[in-house]
């Protein structure tokens, strides 16, 4: 259960409004990120994988969804944008791996609230990965 508050963004101050904002989207802050990240997950098989019309070749993106909505489709961030890529890691990532990701029953008793944190540097050119941590 503490694991899925996690999920959705529980437990930390700043997170509700950012998932919130995910949701909504911002005309007037993009993040560019959100479809470089959405496309390598959709390159991984990571569902859901429709948002981008991908070229089979390059990976490159041909068509952004997202861009195509009518009204916010020009917003610097559309609405459910961030949250589809956040959809992509929660099922591809946390739910497949929850027995590694979820708290010891020690740490449950003693009422931790999971946070995930991580980082890796991969090699745009290469998609190598150079540090895990």
């Amino acid at each position: 259960v503490k694991l899925f508050g996690m999920l959705f963004g529980l437990g930390a101050w700043a997170t509700l409004p950012a998932v919130i904002g995910g949701y909504i989207g911002n005309p007037f802050y993009g993040q560019p990120w959100i479809e470089d990240a959405t496309a390598v997950g959709q390159m991984k098989g990571r569902w859901p994988n429709t948002a981008l019309e991908l070229d089979e070749t390059t990976g490159e993106v041909k068509v952004n969804k997202f861009k195509e909505l009518p009204y916010v489709g020009s917003w610097e961030r559309r609405p459910l944008e961030l949250a589809t890529l956040r959809l992509q890691n929660m099922m591809d990532i946390s739910i497949k791996n929850w027995k590694d990701l979820a708290p010891t029953e020690t740490a449950l008793k003693a009422g931790v609230l999971t946070q995930l944190g991580g980082c890796v540097v991969v090699d745009c050119k290469t998609g190598d990965e150079l540090f895990r941590w």
